[in-house]
């Protein structure tokens, strides 16, 4: 996969901040961009739940793929999902296997997941309790060093129970209550329906916020639905790099912007099409920069050449040069942001 800027581009910014005074703050957005971008992975994803819960189908639903091909592996162990932008790994595991602590061990020895959600077939909601009981102690069974995943319950085929939200919300209290009794750890349940798609944006935005920050880039990519985790991942990354470009703009040298803060920015650009399913490269970056049209890119050209010359004033140049590349970085981020992630619904 084609990257706009090496890590080791960022490893020597971070040796540059390290010579600025009062710049603490700004290595740390410059390691969390590390971290979101340069680090990422597939998020994670275990389901352990009662047979014909529809498992699979929930997967299909949260990113959107009607049929099965994207699932040809066998259960029991984890499955990488590459479809057109989503990038997830899968772990289905049945909860009334005689076998399952030993699968579930060797899952997760090397790869402990993200996330664990447990699927509830409404018309055995009375064997909830048995369930949630088994995932506590798989969870109890973690490698050591693990932390313990966050766990969804997941009332599955809403769309199947009684005559509507009433006696939908009726069963997901008691599973509520059923699970607070027991007195495990986790979050609310959560009503869902693969088939009418009922709850999914809920539950995707939800696992964004859950995973790791690693691998929050590709589940927000992943899950369709998730277009508050996308803006709020896009807004965190154009924040950063404003924070960067500002410290850029506040050093000494006078022709070094140029250097450090295009790839910068072709960086921030081309991390928020990748947000929105585009591919990262720069035929993106040139397609969002077309999009601007002439007068978008003379602006952007004297905010450069302004920054430059008021390096060569001494005292203030700095900190005016400094106001200058934080603006021009915060207006190319939001451009790319509405671009990209508020006025394209759907990723290409």
């Amino acid at each position: 996969m084609a990257r706009p800027i090496k890590r080791v581009a960022l490893d020597e910014l971070v040796k540059v901040l390290d010579r600025v005074p009062l710049v603490g703050g700004i290595k740390n957005d410059l390691n969390g961009l590390r971290t979101l971008l340069y680090e990422r992975r597939a998020p994670r994803l275990a389901i352990i739940g009662q047979a014909d819960s529809g498992r699979s189908n929930l997967l299909r639903a949260l990113i959107e793929r009607r049929d099965g091909s994207a699932l040809r592996a066998d259960h029991d162990e984890w499955v990488h999902i590459a479809h057109e932008s989503a990038k997830v790994e899968w772990l289905e595991l049945d909860v009334s296997d005689p076998d399952l602590a030993t699968k579930w061990r060797a899952a997760v020895e090397d790869h402990p997941p993200d996330l664990v959600l447990v699927a509830i077939e409404p018309s055995r909601v009375d064997e909830a309790a048995d369930v949630v009981r088994k995932v506590e102690s798989l969870l109890a069974d973690l490698p050591e060093g693990a932390t313990r995943p966050r766990v969804f319950p997941l009332l599955t085929h809403s769309d199947l129970i009684g005559n509507g939200d009433k006696d939908v919300e009726d069963i997901r209290r008691l599973l509520a209550k059923t699970i607070r009794d027991l007195k495990v750890h986790a979050d609310p349940p959560r009503a869902v329906s693969a088939i009418t798609s009922h709850g999914l944006h809920g539950l995707s935005e939800a696992i964004v916020l859950a995973v790791p920050e690693e691998a929050r880039v590709e589940a927000a990519r992943a899950l369709t639905r998730a277009s508050e985790g996308r803006l709020r991942i896009g807004n965190q990354i154009v924040h950063a790099c404003t924070s960067i470009s500002v410290t850029i703009g506040i050093t000494p040298s006078p022709f070094s912007d140029m250097a450090l803060l295009g790839p910068l920015q072709a960086m921030m650009v081309s991390s928020v099409a990748y947000l929105s399913g585009r591919s990262w490269s720069r035929k993106t970056v040139a397609e969002w920069l077309a999009s601007l049209g002439l007068a978008g890119g003379i602006a952007f050209g004297l905010r450069y050449s302004a920054q430059t010359v008021l390096k060569l004033i001494p005292g203030a140049g700095n900190v005016i040069s400094a106001g200058i590349a934080g603006a021009g970085t915060t207006t190319m981020g939001q451009s790319a942001i509405a671009y990209f992630l508020r006025d394209r619904s759907t990723p290409h």
